[in-house]
């Protein structure tokens, strides 16, 4: 019998998976150490664990043995888009790194040798100040909108992550006198970085009331959940409902592309990539790199609608 130090049941339940399918099961350790020592997000836990029941489904069917030539008649087969393709490389990677190197078993990566396409990089859609105040006007018509109005504000002021947002608790803010002024969050791999507040996201604090040390910040306010976390599944629905409520494309309105928002205004603004990078909370600056090519695409833009003299 296999030993667990984390309870399986709260590893699935952690990263927003009810029940999991056969081929799951056996990978909790493995989604374990994905969420806590390498601090990976319920999402990013949850597409590689899917990466990886697929890549089992197709072993067993077509009878292939873990290598190079299974990848490539998968790939073959399912004839994915370049930054699909590049996903699932990435989950079959880490899996059996974790095999060799943290289990200690006599495993070869099975992607050795396979080449990986260049997929060129996405602008990020993020939505306008306008856009914004018509999705917070139709998140008002939720049952628990102050939660979910705030979150969006906060979000947008911050640039933090979801998860990270979620996270917070009381000890977390910095006050200056009773004024909050920044916050300390603990990101991916466990690294703590310092966002100073913006006036949206002081704003949210201050209606939140004193922080309260071990307490959470964003809870629900009301019903059976009352003073409990949302789930970030939950959050991502709800702004998703607002948002076609709203006649807003909904791909606009996830939580990250309000991190995106927040990014791409402090580079339009003349703030320097690195500090955006730590603001951000990236390992590097190839990553934080991407808004400025967004903000520069909305300059060019701006500029085409000029009218010729």
């Amino acid at each position: 019998m296999l030993y667990y130090p984390v309870e399986p049941g709260l590893i699935w339940k952690s990263i927003g998976i009810k029940k999991p399918e056969k081929a799951l099961q056996p990978l909790a350790p493995y989604a374990e150490y994905l969420l806590l020592e390498r601090g990976y997000s319920s999402r990013g836990v949850r597409r590689y664990l899917q990466d990886l029941a697929l890549w089992f489904r197709f072993l067993q069917e077509e009878g292939f043995t873990p290598g190079p030539e299974a990848v490539r008649a998968l790939l073959l087969k399912e004839r994915w888009a370049p930054r699909r393709v590049q996903g699932f490389l990435a989950a079959l990677r880490s899996y059996y790194r974790y095999l060799a190197q943290v289990k200690g078993e006599a495993v070869s990566d099975p992607t050795e040798g396979i080449g990986r396409p260049k997929a060129g990089r996405r602008l990020p859609l993020h939505p306008a100040p306008e856009e914004l105040r018509r999705f917070l006007e139709a998140l008002e018509t939720e049952r628990e909108a102050q939660l979910l109005s705030r979150l969006a504000r906060f979000l947008y002021g911050t640039g933090l992550r979801i998860s990270e947002a979620l996270s917070l608790k009381g000890r977390n803010v910095i006050l200056e006198g009773s004024v909050p002024v920044a916050i300390r969050v603990v990101g991916k791999g466990n690294k703590e970085r310092l966002v100073p507040l913006s006036r949206t996201a002081q704003e949210v604090l201050l209606e939140l009331g004193p922080p309260q040390g071990n307490v959470s910040i964003f809870t629900f306010a009301q019903g059976r959940h009352r003073g409990r976390v949302p789930s970030a599944r939950y959050v991502e629905a709800k702004f998703r409902e607002a948002a076609l409520t709203a006649g807003l494309d909904p791909r606009r309105f996830t939580p990250h592309k309000l991190r995106h928002a927040y990014a791409t205004l402090l580079v339009e603004n003349g703030v320097e990539l690195d500090a955006v990078k730590d603001l951000l909370g990236h390992e590097s600056i190839a990553t934080t790199q991407i808004y400025l090519h967004a903000s520069r695409e909305r300059l060019r833009e701006a500029a085409s609608r000029l009218p010729e003299l």
